[in-house]
Formats: structure tokens, C-alpha cells, sequence
């Protein structure tokens, strides 16, 4: 390593012919190299960053090499290429995701030299980790680039697009939302069973509040998942949302069927009777005062809505017992329904 230093050194009057020969900066790669291969502890700090003072020693070399197509530096290369990925390997476990996505790189850079033009392997799982490094680096656009350049050559089937999406719902941008949101439809139109792919656009057309869109998905999911209580509940929020609650009550039935401790499914469907207790309550209020066997007969309309959402509110604290806010709720339908023996049981609780 003193050696090649004194032959490369711009301070040095005998470096002057040396110093820009290919053959001393392959040298000084190949030191390098030896020196981070070794198992010689003495060894490991003569160079600081020798995996990045290797890789640019290599460059040098083939930059200055006039004739190009030297052989042996191309032999040097596969070897180099392999402590690149081991380094970045290495570098990855030990969470050290910027250094592991800059050596991930420089193996792909080696592999797009003129001396491997002819070389028709394209090594998809290393552009697969790059991105990996990159996302984990928190470099995003990076990844992108590396996921999607997988997505061309169907490396590792869906996975890649479903990394491009979190990666551009991680930019938070409304133009990367949008950017994410045609992946998806690219990935499910390219992988239609990618189910991973097909929950991200329920959650995106759900959160939007596009509920028929996301119902359209969620009938998707549901036929391949049908023992997933998930995508019911979905469904069953989105049906009420578009206020067609009498189907959504089937739905939430159905994810009682699926999962019968369905704590959501039961409160879900206690709510909407109770929402149409409280509407038909508001048309027992508005009878004129006068007319009070009307008012009567409304408010038995009412009170029977009432009366059926109770079963489920029972249910929802059976199988949620720690939810406070549900069991507020009922005991507000047992005091409504004069149901005091339920209300004062429950108070104590």
C-alpha cells in the first residue's frame, strides 16, 4: 500500500510517468481489494473507505485505458463486483441503508461498462436491492427508479409495484398520490391476483370517499379472501355511506358469520337501527302537539328502531368489554327504553 501510494502521489517527481498509467491504478485497486479481503485484523485500517477507494481506483483505470478492452481489468471487475455486494450486504444488516444503496449502485454501474456490453445478463435481483437500500435510506425517488425498472423485466412478480406505491405515498405530495394511484391500476391490471395491491386502492377510493369505486375492489378481495371479516366491514362502512344500510347490514351479518366475536360488525349494525331511531324520533317531533295519538304512534316507531339496535350494542360490549364508548351508548338506549334493571347493571360495571 506504501508502494502504490508513492507511485500515484501528484507530490512525488517519480510518479510523474506512473501516475497516470492504467495499469498502477488497477494495482491499487487490487491492494485495496486484498486489503478488505483479508482476515488480518492489522490490515483493515490501512485504508479509510477502501471499498469506495477500490471502486475508484478500478474507474481510473479503465478511464485511462486508451485501447480499452483490457481483459484482465475485466476480470477484476466480477471479482470487485462480488465485494460490492457483499459490503452492501453487510452494510444493509447493520441498517446502514445509505452506504448499502451506493454500493448496490456502483455494482450496477460496473455492469453497464463498455466491457460488459456483450454480457447479456441484466441481474434483476440487484436492482431489486438497490431499491430495497434506497426505500429503507429513506431516497424514495431512487427507489422508484430501481422498482420500477424491476416492473420491466417482472422481477419478483407484484412486489415491485407495491413498493413504488408506499414509496410515493411516503412523498406525500399530491402529485406523488396520484403517481401512486396509477401504479396500482398498472400492477392489478399486470398481477390481478396481487391482493396486497388491491387493499392499498381500497384504502385509497375509501379514504377519498369514492365508496362505489372501493366497492368494486372490495368485491374482489372478498372473492378471493372470503374468511377475511376485514374486507366486510369495509364494505358494509361504504354501503352506509351511500346510505344503502339495509345492505350493509347483510354485510356486517356476513362478517358475523365469518367472525361471530365480531365486535365492529355488531356495534355497526346497532348503530345504523339506532341512526333510524333518531330519525324516526325527529318525525314523532314534528307531529303538532295536538295530534297526540300521531305522536304516539311515531314514537313507537321510534322506540321498537331503538329496541333493535340493542341486541347488537349488547353484543358490541360483549366482545369489546374495555370500549367505554360503547358501553355509554347502550346504557343511553337501556335508560331511553326505561330498560333500568339493564341500565343499572351495566352502570356498575
Amino acid at each position: 500500500m506504501e508502494a502504490i501510494t508513492e507511485t500515484l502521489d501528484p507530490a512525488n517527481p517519480k510518479a510523474e510517468k506512473t501516475i497516470n498509467w492504467n495499469g498502477a491504478w488497477q494495482a491499487r485497486g487490487e491492494i485495496i481489494e486484498a486489503i478488505i479481503l483479508s482476515k488480518d485484523e492489522k490490515y483493515k485500517n490501512l485504508v479509510a473507505e477502501p471499498v469506495e477507494e477500490a471502486y475508484k481506483s478500478y474507474m481510473k483505470a479503465i478511464e485511462l485505458d486508451e485501447k480499452g478492452g483490457n481483459p484482465l481489468i475485466k476480470l477484476k471487475l466480477v471479482s470487485f463486483s462480488n465485494v460490492l455486494i457483499n459490503a452492501a450486504v453487510t452494510a444493509f444488516q447493520a441498517n446502514s441503508f445509505d452506504k448499502a444503496t451506493d454500493y448496490f449502485e456502483k455494482k450496477l454501474l460496473i455492469d453497464k461498462l463498455p466491457l460488459f456490453k456483450t454480457d447479456a445478463t441484466i441481474d434483476t435481483a440487484i436492482i431489486y436491492n438497490t431499491g430495497l437500500s434506497a426505500m429503507n435510506a429513506k431516497q424514495y425517488p431512487k427507489a422508484i427508479k430501481y422498482f420500477t425498472e424491476c416492473t420491466k423485466y417482472g422481477y419478483n412478480t407484484d412486489a415491485p409495484f407495491s413498493q413504488i406505491i408506499s414509496a410515493y405515498q411516503l412523498l406525500k405530495t399530491k402529485e406523488d398520490t396520484a403517481a401512486s394511484v396509477e401504479v396500482m391500476k398498472q400492477g392489478l391490471a399486470k398481477y390481478p391476483s396481487a391482493q396486497s395491491i388491491n387493499v392499498q386502492l381500497i384504502n385509497y377510493y375509501i379514504m377519498i370517499r369514492q365508496d362505489s369505486v372501493a366497492m368494486q375492489y372490495l368485491d374482489k378481495a372478498i372473492a378471493k379472501e372470503k374468511d377475511n371479516v376485514s374486507f366486510y366491514l369495509a364494505k358494509g362502512v361504504a354501503l352506509d355511506r351511500l346510505k344503502r344500510t339495509d345492505e350493509a347490514i347483510e354485510v356486517y351479518k356476513q362478517a358475523i358469520e365469518v367472525k361471530p366475536e365480531s365486535a365492529d360488525a355488531y356495534y355497526n349494525i346497532g348503530v345504523i337501527y339506532f341512526n333510524r331511531g333518531v330519525k324516526q324520533f325527529d318525525i314523532a317531533n314534528s307531529v303538532p302537539t295536538s295530534d297526540l295519538v300521531r305522536y304516539e304512534a311515531e314514537k313507537k316507531k321510534a322506540d321498537a328502531l331503538f329496541s333493535s339496535s340493542v341486541p347488537y350494542l349488547e353484543n358490541a360490549v360483549k366482545y369489546n368489554p374495555t370500549d367505554t364508548y360503547i358501553a355509554d351508548q347502550l346504557k343511553g338506549l337501556y335508560y331511553r327504553l326505561k330498560m333500568m334493571d339493564k341500565y343499572n347493571a351495566l352502570n356498575k360495571k
